[in-house]
């Protein structure tokens, strides 16, 4: 059985279906505003709140109580104190958890702490389980050092609304903080994921603990709450958190949010995820991703904080070869990426993107591969964004910005500064490309190369280029046997580097027009064409 199969049908449940038929206790100690419904305070059903005592027994008393309130909304109130849980809050439609300034702590290998369904229950499709459910504050401590049973802290499923706020979860056995399976209008807020337990010694599988996973019904290896019907999750918004690694027992999680299953069941369809909004989070620590945007579409990952993510800080993309398209990653500040680079747009097989932008991002100290790498996506725009010192761990060519596989792009307004290889690249398979407007300074190779065809690289700015003093480095170099580039309006200037030319045509190249462009203080060395029927005039040398 899969692991999250495991994890999710173990340990106990409160609040089952056979709770609103257990013994009642005290009546409610307050009541709400009208519209928020009857309150429930475990401590008038005998919780202590002094981190020693078991409180199952109470809460189970409390929630059937909550539970029993006809069409649902009562509140489960849990004070200030510490209270050890041995079973599951699985809340009923409409319920709401208020928890601020408590702690509540596993006991044992149990389930997660808080779901809205229970093993066994009757099969629910599409969104129709039980929802409209809040949880509001505490840290829940899932005490995944000493019960390491594989298992995420909430699990949410086939269901519609939820919101989870000021929430801080802590030490998860090797999973997420919050799974959601197959629902929508989800809301978390100003939450905290702090450390996932992994078990010394063994090898960690990469890129399965995200803080927040989302992802769909797809087989009972992902989720035992049948139907699996492949519903995805549509209108998620996470906003205000924070990732982070605190405790020297845990590991960091993989992302702040994403997915690792890549394909659906059996006949069963691939979910594609809609209105997935990543907004203003941090993220302090991460072993893989920060963000992770699996299979996502119409969506918006805007002025997050990545430090140093061991992978990439920003990953766009669908293992399955889904078509992913509007989707914009807008104003966000990455420090320290790892191999992977901070902004990467790919699909994978036969997949293509469609209408993605990447915008407005500052990037710094990248140490890997691309900066900014857009690969197997139409009509990508990469404009305005800021990218300083990016390094290869090897040597090799780390761009600055890279668009791949991916024609009719729009290359405008970036300042690419200090890449340990070529400033700003388009490679294989991208033509109709426009490059145009951009600033960059002090490549280690080529400030600008073109290696496809009917590409137009208009009134940018490259001083500096050849800073490693490789051969073979230019300002501006048009190659992989492209026809059809155009080259006008730049300003080259040699700079602190030793690039051979400020353009530079390669042998295979057709019909590149090199026209007024400011080339001024090179001297001999304006221009080197070793092209077939290039077309130069106007430029000023």
């Amino acid at each position: 059985m899969d692991r999250r199969a495991l994890m999710l049908a173990t340990g106990g449940l409160i609040g089952g279906m056979g709770a609103a038929h257990a013994a009642s206790g005290p009546a409610a100690a307050a009541e709400a505003d009208a519209t928020a419904g009857p309150v429930f305070d475990v401590r008038e059903f005998g919780a202590v709140g002094d981190g020693v005592t078991d409180e199952t027994v109470a809460f189970r008393a409390a929630l059937a109580a909550a539970r029993a309130v006809p069409g649902g909304g009562a509140t489960l109130l849990v004070p200030a104190g510490a209270y050890a849980l041995g079973e599951s809050l699985v809340l009923g439609p409409g319920m709401s958890v208020r928890a601020y300034g408590a702690r509540l702590t596993r006991t044992g290998n149990t389930s997660a702490l808080v779901k809205n369904y229970m093993a066994g229950a009757p099969a629910v499709a599409g969104y129709g389980g039980a929802g409209n459910i809040a949880v509001f504050g505490g840290e829940w401590d899932m005490r995944g050092s000493r019960y390491n049973s594989t298992c995420p802290a909430f699990v949410f499923t086939h269901a519609d609304g939820f919101t989870v706020r000021d929430v801080t979860v802590l030490d998860v056995p090797e999973a997420h903080a919050i799974e959601l399976n197959a629902v929508r209008r989800v809301r978390v807020v100003d939450c905290l994921f702090d450390g996932v337990y992994a078990a010394p010694g063994v090898p960690a599988v990469p890129n399965r603990r995200e803080a927040v996973q989302i992802t769909g019904a797809t087989n009972s290896a992902n989720l035992p709450a049948p139907e699996y019907d492949g519903t995805p999750c549509e209108d998620v918004l996470i906003t205000g958190c924070v990732m982070r690694n605190s405790s020297a027992a845990n590991a960091p999680y993989d992302a702040l949010c994403g997915d690792h299953y890549v394909a659906g069941g059996t006949g069963a369809p691939r979910p594609l995820h809609r209105n997935i909004r990543v907004v203003g989070n941090r993220v302090e620590s991460s072993s893989a991703y920060g963000i992770r945007a699996t299979d996502w579409q119409q969506s918006l990952v805007a002025d997050n904080t990545i430090d140093s993510p061991a992978v990439a800080g920003i990953h766009v993309g669908s293992g399955s070869g889904n078509a992913l398209h509007d989707i914009a990653v807008t104003g966000n500040v990455i420090h320290g990426a790892g191999s992977g680079g901070a902004i990467v747009v790919t699909n994978t097989g036969a997949g293509r993107n469609s209408s993605v932008l990447v915008r407005g991002n500052l990037v710094r100290g990248t140490n890997g591969e691309t900066a900014i790498y857009v690969n197997r996506t139409d009509g990508a725009s990469v404009t305005g964004n800021t990218v300083a010192v990016s390094t290869h761990p090897s040597g090799g060519n780390c761009q600055g910005i890279q668009v791949q596989n991916s024609p009719d792009a729009l290359i405008t307004g970036n300042h690419v500064s200090d890449a340990d290889g070529d400033g700003i690249g388009v490679d294989s398979d991208s033509a109709g490309a426009l490059v145009a407007q951009n600033v960059v300074l002090r490549a280690s190779r080529n400030g600008i190369a073109v290696a496809s065809s009917d590409v137009a690289v208009r009134d940018n700015r490259v001083s500096g280029a050849g800073t490693s003093g490789t051969a073979d480095t230019y300002a501006i170099r048009v190659g992989g046997n492209a026809a059809d580039v155009s080259c006008q309006g730049n300003i080259a200037r040699v700079g602190a580097g030793a690039a051979e030319a400020a353009v530079g045509v390669m042998a295979g190249s057709r019909a590149a027009w090199i026209t007024a462009n400011d080339l001024r203080g090179w001297g001999g060395g304006a221009f080197l064409d070793l092209g077939t029927a290039t077309v130069a005039s106007g430029n000023a040398v």
